[in-house]
């Protein structure tokens, strides 16, 4: 039999023998768990923010527009402890269900945010935490836009080469999202480039969170 530099098989006898094959390496997991009471912690969570006031100029301003923080960074996981721990909760199961890492995570930051039509989230990452979260408070998937998610295309030394596509494959998207909805915790790897677009209408609300070792 002919030996080829893409052969992998077993044994020459196999006459079906693997002859090329594609690997995925490094994936990237993003999870997503459903709060099957998200009905009682909407209401909680809109009736703390009827207390508080709008957060206008806050660290995230340079990275959004028209998004409005509602209290102070971490109030409302420090003033609802339950949702805390539901988040924490959401995380070290992610954690122990992907990475793996030999720890436990507390919340670092929080921020209760309203998105307003035409609100923008500009593509961005975390370099002080682990993994990060989006709590789908106030959402609509025909309504609001999903949280997305980007392939880095920079390197330490020069760009990655981009051309056009024929067609897109999972090995050539730049950009890609999934079904969520309302109730929906989105939690992945603090790293990875995320972020949306132009969201299309108002009250759009979210709460996010970042998450580090304990």
């Amino acid at each position: 039999m002919s030996k080829d530099i893409f052969t992998a098989s077993l044994s020459d006898s196999f006459e079906d023998k693997i002859q090329r094959e594609h690997y995925g390496l490094f994936p990237t997991a993003v999870s997503k768990v459903s709060l099957p009471n998200h009905a009682d912690l909407k209401k909680e969570i809109l009736d703390w923010m009827s207390d508080e006031d709008i957060q206008l100029n806050t660290d995230r301003s340079v990275i959004s527009h028209n998004v409005m923080a509602v209290g102070p960074n971490n109030k409302l996981v420090q003033d609802l402890p339950h949702i805390a721990q539901l988040l924490v909760d959401a995380v070290n199961w992610t954690n122990d269900n992907t990475l793996k890492y030999d720890a436990k995570f507390g919340i670092q930051d929080s921020y209760l945010e309203i998105h307003s039509a035409q609100a923008i989230y500009a593509p961005h990452e975390h370099s002080n935490c682990l993994y990060s979260l989006t709590y789908l408070i106030n959402y609509d998937h025909t309504l609001h836009s999903p949280v997305k998610f980007r392939r880095n295309v920079q390197s330490s030394h020069y760009p990655v080469i981009q051309l056009n596509s024929k067609e897109l494959t999972p090995y050539n998207m730049t950009e890609c999202t999934f079904d969520m909805v309302e109730g929906d915790i989105i939690i992945y790897p603090a790293h990875i480039t995320h972020g949306y677009d132009t969201n299309p209408n108002d009250q759009r609300i979210t709460l996010t969170a970042n998450f580090v070792p304990i």
